[in-house]
């Protein structure tokens, strides 16, 4: 039983829980792992900042139709800056205030810097589009793209989600000449690719290489290669 499955099964044994289908409770469950794994690319952030990144994560998504993984990345990155710019945003206030409207030069222009590269990802991810704008064709050739995009990425899946409405739905297919095969690239539900971490520990790939190739953020790649890749290198010494 894999750790969607067990969360899932704990739930369904809950009193809140009991009225919900299982395709509503499942999108809970899937929900709750997700944000288990955002909460690990918005490492070093306080407690009412990552709320906050949550918040601006889900709010995008719900806004948008961001649905594959190079996508998501840079929406997280996106996030990252922005609690980043209100952070630096309140140590200026705080020094304004404690040294009689003095305004540190260095920080206002990290705030420039910060706000063109936020600027260049919501280009790159069309977010600066007026939407009253769009007209119904535009609109509808956008969302035909994004959903054949979609189903091209999970060709091999049997359960996908609707771009449009975000209500999953199953695929029925022909396993009788399938074999299952060992996936490399999850440790369980973690997203992890043992060779990636070695090539990283070798220097044959930067942490940018390997953060592209897996759709993530380089905050991540340090974190699966501290806390799983060298921890289990040292148990098999």
């Amino acid at each position: 039983m894999n750790n969607r499955e067990a969360l899932f099964n704990r739930k369904r044994g809950l009193k809140q829980y009991q009225k919900l289908s299982d395709e509503e409770l499942f999108k809970i469950v899937d929900r709750e792992l997700e944000e288990t794994e955002l909460k690990k690319s918005f490492i070093g952030f306080k407690d009412q900042e990552l709320e906050r990144a949550l918040s601006l994560y889900y709010k995008y998504l719900d806004e948008n139709s961001f649905e594959n993984l190079a996508e998501k990345s840079s929406l997280i990155t996106l996030v990252y800056l922005e609690i980043l710019k209100e952070r630096i945003q309140e140590f200026i206030k705080k020094e304004e205030i404690e040294k009689n409207g003095a305004i540190p030069l260095q920080m206002a222009e990290k705030i420039l810097e910060i706000d063109t590269q936020i600027m260049e990802i919501k280009e790159k991810l069309s977010m600066l589009k007026d939407k009253n704008d769009s007209t119904f064709v535009k609109t509808w050739e956008e969302l035909k793209k994004k959903a054949l995009t979609y189903y091209n990425e999970h060709a091999g899946c049997t359960t996908v989600k609707c771009p449009h409405c975000q209500k999953l739905f199953n695929l029925l297919m022909d396993v009788s000449n399938l074999t299952p095969e060992k996936c490399s690239f999850f440790r369980g539900t973690t997203l992890y690719n043992e060779k990636l971490m070695k090539l990283y520990e070798e220097k044959r790939l930067t942490i940018d290489e390997v953060a592209e190739i897996l759709g993530v953020h380089p905050k991540y790649i340090n974190f699966i290669f501290e806390n799983i890749y060298l921890k289990e290198k040292i148990r098999n010494v």
